[in-house]
């Protein structure tokens, strides 16, 4: 399947979990006569669906890609997830293309990630055209979910058609671009018959659409000004100019699962979406270095060099890598040379495919504007831009997703963690939201994502591809200990067994150091009480000492030790006697120093609408917290700033979707460490001491 540039759009579905974005794509398959029948999520059916997981959770949770004929263009169109967990997968998407169809429901089940699709839509430039989905469902209800979600992201959507009826009496719509009614059969079929009947409601919305449009255009201002008739080519062309320069929003009802309207939409993005070359259209894109220097304007040139930005990973444990990719200058064969601009390495392509949802068709080329998945990449990797020539500069990132949850993930059974690293490496490799790390303190594998329902689909996913079962849980909380008073004692080592013996003895004082210091060591000997030789060895035994902990078995920190006195044997003394020595010393000061255990404090900020801020404050009151302060947000939203014991905020993330029904988002980071207080100090050490029973 081949086009120009000039008819080619790229376009991502974006919008609303549970919306209907899968059923559009399908729906545009069947319309574009891929597929005999309309795919469905709910029967197993659906033809844009990658992963098993997809049909068990009734939710996308990677991006299909698929290219077809329709509406007189070839239309690349992505199907993307909404999740948070899920949703950098999108927002690379958005990179990749040149335009979006946001999918929301006509039962007005507003949600968060709705912002932050038009916060990356917005950075990207992206034109928009608004469905309201559903038409066909119960309560459904065209004008009210259009007021909310225009109020609440803040956005103004123009409707371009309105509906005929509404739930069992939706059958179809008007059009106010081209002021035709359009009737359905409601068989799925997308046949539709033009009827003479307006609803009353359109004459209003008629008028809202020419004033949306007609304030992008003087010429056309100045005639409707006076009352002269509007030529519909020429409404038609002023509304392409305002929406690709995101003047105005289209909104348009429709169902994707009965096919009603879908032809209108998919005229719709062929009329106003821009072309793959439409750079005049929109910004020209820019690429920046590594450093944020160096600019270079892209050419969408199907003569110029190769330049390609890949927006997706797949690995699958039998056919390998592929990698999908927008060919934004340039054309490639099954063996061009490539260079990654993040890494300076060679890339060689072999295998090209063009993708149809879940199945591919191999081709020889790929030009300026295409839309393709590469097979087998050696270094190449989510959001690395290859080009035909070897420099820094590359498409920046828009987007760096935040961990927000933190899991220890261990065996059910047998399996070594070298092999779990393996696995979880190459899932991470797909899903830039994750990352793995082992954590030194605590000695556990930490998985972190967006939400423990991410996680959980994670492990899913590693189960049924690599069969390798793992459980989440929550790590161990990485406390410390310290001191709170300064201290002085004697390590004496004397041992004798026949033969040589070992003798080490140091006198060391301790005390506080502000916090976040670590451990300082000084050598205060004087007068060769102890030989020079053998001061490393005491410090050895301080530090590893206060590896073991004193309290609860917790490192201890934010401390100064000074070796003071001492005396050793000339025979008899060694490196591993004074070592020895050393940590006599110090466990003994830990007895007087008044020790103290730490907990880590997390830096939190919650962006919650203000009508839930009583209960975002009072649920933070109610972890110790300490609220720093609160400034108004973006829209009707709050900020609430606070410190919060990590102990009390582990699994935060689903409390609070609990209190704002899904609105709030929040940030955290490592704040510093701060003394626990005595009764919960208690309980922890009591909880290490049985644990330690056990063992």
């Amino acid at each position: 399947m081949t086009g120009s540039a000039e008819r080619t759009r790229n376009i991502a579905i974006i919008g609303i979990g549970t919306s209907g974005k899968t059923q559009l794509a399908d729906t545009l398959l069947f319309n574009a006569k891929v597929v005999p029948a309309i795919g469905k999520v709910i029967d197993r059916t659906s033809n844009m669906v990658l992963e098993q997981e997809e049909f068990e959770h009734l939710t996308t949770i990677t991006a299909s890609l698929a290219t077809i004929e329709l509406s007189g263009v070839k239309l690349n169109m992505v199907d993307t997830p909404s999740q948070d967990g899920f949703i950098a997968e999108t927002i690379n998407t958005l990179q990749a293309v040149d335009g979006a169809i946001f999918v929301m429901s006509a039962q007005t089940d507003i949600k968060q990630e709705a912002e932050t699709l038009i916060k990356y839509a917005g950075l990207c430039n992206l034109p928009l055209i608004f469905l309201i989905n559903k038409m066909d469902a119960e309560n459904a209800d065209f004008y009210k979910a259009r007021d909310e979600y225009s109020s609440y992201l803040n956005t103004r959507m123009t409707p371009v058609a309105v509906p005929i009826g509404s739930g069992e009496t939706f059958a179809g719509i008007y059009s106010i671009a081209d002021r035709k009614t359009y009737l359905y059969s409601r068989d799925a079929s997308g046949r539709a018959r033009q009827a003479g009947d307006v609803p009353g409601e359109a004459a209003a919305f008629e008028k809202e659409f020419i004033e949306a449009v007609a304030e992008n255009d003087d010429t056309l201002l100045e005639k409707y000004l006076n009352n002269q008739k509007l030529d519909a080519g020429e409404l038609l062309e002023s509304t392409r100019k305002a929406v690709l320069s995101r003047s105005i929003f289209p909104v348009i009802p429709g169902s994707a699962l009965l096919n009603i309207g879908m032809d209108k939409l998919a005229e719709f993005c062929s009329l106003w979406m821009p072309p793959h070359n439409g750079v005049s259209d929109r910004v020209p894109l820019q690429s920046s270095d590594r450093d944020g220097k160096g600019t270079s304007e892209l050419r969408r040139d199907a003569s110029g060099k190769p330049v390609l930005f890949i927006f997706k990973t797949v690995i699958d444990p039998y056919a390998g890598k592929m990698s999908y990719a927008r060919v934004f200058s340039g054309s490639i064969t099954q063996d061009t040379v490539l260079f990654n601009a993040s890494t300076g390495t060679e890339e060689r392509t072999n295998h090209i495919y063009t993708m149809m949802g879940n199945k591919s068709k191999p081709i020889d080329a790929a030009e300026s504007g295409d839309m393709i998945a590469l097979a087998k990449l050696q270094t190449s990797r989510t959001g690395d831009t290859l080009k035909a020539w070897k420099d820094a500069l590359a498409v920046p990132h828009v987007y760096r997703p935040k961990k927000l949850v933190a899991y220890a993930v261990k065996p059910r059974g047998k399996s070594d963690e070298d092999k779990i690293t393996q696995t979880l490496n190459k899932i991470i490799e797909e899903d830039t939201s994750l990352s793995l790390r082992r954590d030194s303190q605590i000695k556990e594998l930490i998985l972190e994502g967006v939400s423990k329902e991410h996680l959980e689909i994670v492990m899913h996913k590693t189960k049924r591809k690599y069969g390798i079962d793992l459980e989440l849980v929550l790590p161990d909380i990485p406390y410390k200990e310290t001191i709170k008073a300064k201290a002085e004692a004697q390590g004496k080592y004397k041992k004798q067994s026949g033969g040589r013996g070992q003798y080490g003895d140091v006198w060391i004082k301790i005390e506080p150091l502000p916090r976040g210091k670590g451990i300082e060591f000084v050598d205060s000997i004087v007068g060769g009480a102890i030989p020079r030789q053998y001061i490393p060895a005491v410090e050895k035994g301080i530090r590893e000492a206060a590896v073991e902990g004193f309290v609860a078995g917790f490192p201890v920190v934010d401390f100064a030790a000074a070796a003071y006195d001492g005396s050793y044997h000339v025979v008899d003394s060694s490196e591993l006697a004074f070592k020895i020595a050393g940590s006599f010393a110090f466990k003994k000061c830990m007895e007087l120093a008044s020790p103290v255990l730490l907990e880590p404090i997390m830096l939190i900020t919650v962006e919650a609408p203000e009508s839930f801020t009583g209960e975002v404050i009072g649920g933070l009151n109610s972890k110790r917290s300490k609220i720093l302060g609160m400034d108004q947000g973006e829209g009707k939203k709050q900020v609430i700033r606070a410190h919060v014991p990590l102990s009390e905020v582990q699994t935060y993330g689903d409390e609070l979707r609990s209190i704002t029904k899904g609105m709030g988002t929040f940030d955290i980071e490592y704040f510093g460490y701060e003394e626990v207080p005595a009764h919960i100090a208690e309980k922890i050490i009591s909880s290490r001491n049985k644990k330690e029973v056990k063992v």
